[in-house]
């Protein structure tokens, strides 16, 4: 670009009045943020919106709309799996940091797990979506 500044052919796309602008920007130096933070903060705003979901579905009277909601939730979640998530799908022992009782109940670590009715997602270890479990 600094080549083609002294050349008519970018004054034809490019006004004077900005050259000095855009010739600033170009030697600037940049940040740059890697692939890896970026899937971090895309998993993580993914996970919100997946927690978003079932807050609405509580709230839902509409068992379609229910359905639609969690059917959302289930293609965003192996969204993040195939993006390189950890699926929580294979505990055998409740853990309040990864699992979230189907239905709501009070219940001690440790507790054996029946089924997984939801997989939950984690992120380097760190919990996005707890698994939703029957007990």
């Amino acid at each position: 670009l600094l080549k083609l500044r002294k050349s008519s052919a970018l004054e034809n796309v490019i006004p004077v009045s900005h050259h000095e602008e855009i010739t600033a920007k170009l030697q600037a130096p940049t940040t740059c943020v890697s692939s890896a933070d970026s899937f971090d903060k895309l998993a993580e705003q993914v996970a919100s919106l997946v927690k978003h979901y079932d807050a609405m579905a509580t709230k839902m009277s509409d068992d379609n709309m229910k359905a639609l909601l969690a059917d959302m939730s289930s293609h965003l979640i192996n969204s993040l799996i195939l993006g390189g998530c950890e699926p929580i799908a294979d505990d055998i022992e409740f853990n309040i940091n990864r699992h979230m009782p189907v239905p709501f109940i009070i219940v001690e670590q440790g507790t054996p797990i029946q089924s997984v009715t939801r997989i939950g997602v984690a992120n380097h270890g760190k919990v996005l979506i707890p698994a939703l479990v029957k007990l």
